[in-house]
Parts: C-alpha cells; structure tokens; sequence
C-alpha cells in the first residue's frame, strides 16, 4: 500500500488521573469528600475489574508503637495464600485502647474500653495501600478486567451515583460470586486528559500529495479535534478490542471499522490512526485480561484506514511495520 498524503498522523489519548473504589465502597451509600468527588467528576472511562478476595489473619495482626503490621489470607483458584504488611502507621484516637478483627475478618475496628469502635481498617483496603507501596508485581496488585464501559452525565449526578446506578454494574455484581468465587469487584475511573496529534511524514513515498492539501487538513485536524463525547467513544470502543472483556459484547470485533459512528470524526479528519494509552505505574497496580498480558502500561494502537488500501501514520517507505496494529474493516 501506499501513502495518499506525505503527511500521516494519528490522534491518541492518555489517562491522565486514574481513581479506585471498591465495589462494596460504591454500594454502600457513603459519600466521598467534596475533593475527591470533583477529582472524579471528570472521569468518563471505567474499568470492572477483579482481584483476590482479601481477609486478615487475627492472629498474626500486631499494634505497637502506633505501628500497624500482620498477614492477609486470599486464594488463588482454591489454593491459600498469605501476604504480610507492616508498619502501617495507625494512632488509635477517640479512646481506643485496642483492636478487634471480628468474624468474617474483612475488618479490624479501634475499639474504646466500652466496646465502641472508633475508627476501622478494611482488608480490601489495606491490600490496596500494601500494593501501591509495592513496584512488583504480585497477586494483590493485579487486576483482571472484566468489563469497560462509559459514564458521561448530564450533571445532574456525580460520577460516582451514576456508577452505583448502572445496569451492567449490578449484573456483574451478581454474577461475581458463581463466575469468581474468590475474587472482589474493584472499580477503575479513568480521566484521558492527555490527548494530541502525532504526524509522521514519509519524504520517499512516492506519488504521495504533498502541495497546500496535505499541509491544509493537518492543519485542520489540529484546530478541530473530536469533540469530548466522541472522544469518550473511541477510547472505550478502543480499550474494548483490546482487553476483549468478558462482560463487554459491542467493540470485541467489529472495531475499528469504516462503518462505525464512533469514528466518523476521525474519517472526516482524515485522521489515519488512533493510539489509546492505558498507565496505572502511579497508582501500583497491574491490569490484565484473558486475552492481553499482564502489565502497567498498555499501549493500543488502530490502523484506521488498511480496508481502503492506503498506508497510513504506522507505515514508511522502506520500514518495517510495527507489530500488534490492530486493522480497521470495512
């Protein structure tokens, strides 16, 4: 194939803020602070995802020195693990005087001579705090991605109501315990605020048009870009293909396509490709699926325009294609 244009370039989008909450912190009712609840409120991409089940260990759960350490227990398709953590800071307040983990130990509660609890430690969240901590993968901090899916208001509720509220939500919720009996449902809220248009220009392509046209629709590209909500729309449809997500049907095929709306913007830009970026290295966790590797740091990339025999911002004259470009079809 040839290059139509001496300039090929493609669009491509980056998380830039990536916020978690568990599945039971969602369904709960509880409210976040006001700062959070903005931080989030730009959030339009969510990823479902699972990972093992956690509960402490009683026995092994110390509180010296203000120091908090002990063992989590999970499984792993059946076969019992543990994973220490220590040296959590915890100063119990309110007149704690010690620490109780009660039956089922998902908790441990800061407990007042009267019994009263003060202040609480969820094993989830603890997990959590111990993963981050940690640059290595390891089972606590991977996550399995289950679904992807969209939320884009109409201000009239936050980001995390509208999630509580969802459909699929409450079925995958449903289904967890027969399809992952050892697992626990975590939420990824995913902000892509960096966004631009790379170029690449091919100056051994022969017959490629290179007069004031190819100039003026780069220039074009640049000045209107996809609006938001189109945006939102290939990112999700492009973190589908993707991970091919168990719970997820639309997008696991049929994208990209030349027939899809959600790329119309890009095939009226004339933009040849797409490149979606998925980084979770800031927040210490590692994402996979049945059909994508383990890693932090996905990189998803479209050749948007191969059903219409032309070469775009992925191919040179002379160079090798780069491997795992997904295709678009007609």
């Amino acid at each position: 194939m040839k290059r139509k244009f001496l300039t090929e370039y493609a669009i491509c989008y980056m998380n830039s803020l990536t916020g978690i909450i568990t599945a039971d912190q969602l369904m709960s009712g509880g409210t976040l602070p006001p700062e959070e609840e903005q931080r989030l409120s730009n959030c339009h991409i969510y990823a479902i995802a699972a990972r093992p089940s956690v509960k402490f260990k009683p026995e092994s759960l110390k509180h010296q020195n203000e120091k908090f350490s002990g063992t989590l227990t999970y499984r792993v398709e059946g076969k019992e693990c543990e994973f220490e953590f220590g040296n959590y800071s915890w100063e119990l307040e309110a007149g704690a005087v010690k620490l109780d983990c009660p039956y089922p130990h998902l908790v441990v509660n800061a407990l007042t001579p009267e019994g009263k609890v003060t202040t609480h430690m969820p094993a989830n969240i603890m997990a959590m705090l111990r993963a981050r901590s940690d640059t290595q993968r390891h089972d606590l901090n991977a996550f399995q991605v289950l679904y992807i899916g969209q939320a884009i208001g109409d201000g009239s509720r936050n980001a995390v109501d509208r999630l509580s509220s969802h459909s699929t939500l409450q079925r995958i919720l449903a289904r967890a315990p027969y399809d992952h009996p050892d697992q626990e449902i975590v939420l990824f809220m995913y902000e892509f605020g960096h966004t631009k248009i790379m170029s690449s220009m091919d100056g051994r392509a022969v017959g490629a048009i290179a007069d004031d046209e190819n100039d003026a629709r780069f220039a074009n590209a640049v000045k209107n870009p996809p609006k938001k909500k189109q945006s939102v729309g290939m990112i999700e449809a492009a973190l589908i293909r993707y991970f091919q997500p168990e719970y997820n049907d639309k997008f696991k095929i049929k994208f990209p396509s030349t027939k899809l709306k959600t790329l119309k913007s890009c095939y009226d830009l004339d933009i040849s490709a797409l490149t979606v970026e998925l980084d979770s290295s800031e927040v210490g966790v590692f994402m996979w699926s049945s059909s994508v590797s383990i890693s932090n740091h996905h990189t998803m990339s479209f050749d948007l325009v191969a059903p219409l025999k032309r070469a775009s911002f992925f191919n040179a004259t002379g160079i090798k294609e780069m491997p795992g470009i997904i295709k678009a079809t007609l």
